[in-house]
């Protein structure tokens, strides 16, 4: 939708007049365009995405139904055949903005909150979860951008064995760790504060999961390069026994959910023209063959070989 329609929407709706201004924000990895809007002495955000959009309807859904201790911008408008939302503004400074000029404390906090969610019924999650199709459709992206194209792997008979052998092994630990809900993207760019207060978005897709996937996603943030005193204060914030308790679970998810990073990083350059995603793949890339090399499970240990050899290729 052009900005020329929105407007036009707007007017129609009573958020917008000859005084109001419409400023496009960048936007995240989805296809959603967002917008801050001026209007008679307040600001909101206006979100769009193609006529009857089906994150649209997620977003407005799940928003409505979350619970109350879990901070969420107001949904003010909605219009599901446009698809659009007109949302509180939350502001402009992410929980990496925060973490840059003011530490770590927000983001304790936001461990925490991954409890909230853990604690809600998994029937929140309308029959979604990391089954077989998701997490395989994630890992063949992956080995396809990432692997093929963007590092250029060319792999041999026994090399494609293997990657057979890890893709069926973390598809089998996800269907069989069913257990939580999940935000499914809980990561610094989707958490925001605004006068002290941690805002939450894009939870539309939320799923159930691993117990480990949401800190995973905040503490081994594609975004942030956190010191490891950093990280081991966030994991033992979560449990005061998460070493002996977790250590395992957390390594196999870093390992799914940064190589399905390091996926989407390199669809989004060679598919979307996105570069400004390649500036995370050096640094996400190192943390994988690390995470990989260090593993117990020898599979893992393999696949880091393969990794590197991109590297040397």
């Amino acid at each position: 939708m052009n900005k020329e329609s929105i407007v036009n929407k707007l007017e129609n709706v009573g958020y917008y007049t000859e005084d109001s201004k419409l400023q496009k924000l960048s936007g995240d990895a989805s296809s959603r365009e967002y917008y801050r809007l001026n209007h008679e002495n307040n600001t909101y955000v206006v979100c769009v995405e193609i006529s009857n959009g089906q994150q649209s309807c997620d977003f407005n859904t799940v928003t409505n139904n979350i619970l109350s201790d879990i901070k969420t911008p107001k949904i003010l408008f909605y219009d599901p055949e446009f698809s659009i939302l007109i949302l509180e503004d939350i502001g402009s400074i992410s929980l990496k903005d925060f973490y840059l000029s003011s530490g770590l404390s927000k983001h304790v906090e936001a461990v925490g909150d991954i409890k909230k969610y853990q604690n809600m019924p998994l029937e929140f999650c309308m029959g979604r979860d990391f089954d077989r199709e998701k997490i395989g459709f994630e890992f063949d992206l992956a080995c396809n951008y990432f692997l093929q194209q963007h590092l250029g792997v060319e792999l041999n008979n026994d090399e494609s064995l293997l990657l057979k052998e890890v893709r069926e092994y973390i598809i089998n630990y996800y269907e069989s760790h069913k257990e939580v809900v999940c935000h499914r993207d809980y990561h610094s760019n989707n958490l925001y504060v605004k006068d002290g207060v941690l805002f939450h978005i894009d939870y539309q897709d939320m799923r159930v999961g691993p117990k480990m996937y949401d800190l995973v996603s905040l503490v081994d943030d594609c975004y942030i390069n956190f010191s490891d005193a950093e990280k081991e204060k966030l994991l033992l914030s979560y449990d005061n026994d998460f070493y002996n308790k977790y250590k395992n679970d957390y390594h196999i998810v870093q390992i799914q959910r940064t190589f399905k990073a390091l996926g989407s990083f390199a669809y989004l350059n060679i598919d979307k023209k996105k570069d400004n995603y390649l500036q995370f793949i050096p640094v996400n890339l190192e943390k994988l063959i690390n995470t990989c090399k260090t593993s117990t499970i020898e599979k893992f240990n393999d696949f880091a070989k393969i990794l590197e050899r991109g590297l040397n290729d």
